[in-house]
């Protein structure tokens, strides 16, 4: 039985087209109306400081261990796609420097896009593909930053660049889908993250 934070790209349209992504006929806020701070660093406080989990009594202060479970409890809301989003945006894995300049704190959302767009072999295991499309990356990170010419290589360069900006911008548009989705679900309540100057 899978779990219900699993990374499903099925139903994730990955093509190249520039489009953004479907949000629903719903109205929604602009962008630079939603509180993206807010709701990052109730995230990166959630999966990075509580693994992702509401901790037992007694692991942790009891206003941490509310303010996971009400942060879970909004999590709980959205679609399987949307959590998954979170749990690969925040899963503290480290990655190469130069990717992790070109991409950011986008970059383990690109690892696994490029790795499920690359083509496999039979017996190849996810591990292999995903060093795979590490080692294409920096690659193509490395060609893209090669000065451009009018020759073929030049070509091949922006080939490389386009590639590198398909793949941040469709992790981008992923993710903040699932940003605007757990937005909905908190109903602009106050942030839930305890403050460090609580209980001093």
């Amino acid at each position: 039985m899978a779990s219900e934070n699993t990374f499903d790209l099925d139903c994730i349209d990955l093509s190249v087209a520039g489009g953004e992504l479907d949000l629903g006929t719903t109205a929604r806020p602009s962008a630079s109306r939603l509180p993206f701070p807010l709701i990052r660093q109730e995230l990166r406080w959630f999966y990075i400081r509580m693994r992702g989990r509401v901790p037992v009594v007694g692991e942790a202060p009891a206003r941490e261990i509310a303010a996971a479970s009400r942060i879970a409890g909004w999590l709980s809301e959205l679609l399987p796609m949307h959590r998954g989003a979170f749990v690969v945006r925040y899963d503290g894995r480290r990655w190469p420097v130069r990717l992790l300049r070109q991409f950011g704190g986008l970059t383990s959302v690109v690892v696994r896009f490029a790795t499920v767009r690359r083509r496999c072999g039979p017996t190849e295991t996810f591990a292999e593909a995903e060093q795979a499309a590490v080692a294409e990356l920096l690659a193509d990170v490395a060609a893209a930053a090669r000065p451009a010419d009018l020759s073929r290589r030049g070509s091949l360069a922006r080939d490389h660049a386009r590639k590198l900006r398909l793949l941040q911008r469709a992790a981008q548009r992923y993710v903040r889908q699932a940003e605007r989705a757990y937005c909905d679900a908190r109903r602009g309540a106050a942030c839930a993250v305890p403050s460090t100057r609580e209980g001093a």
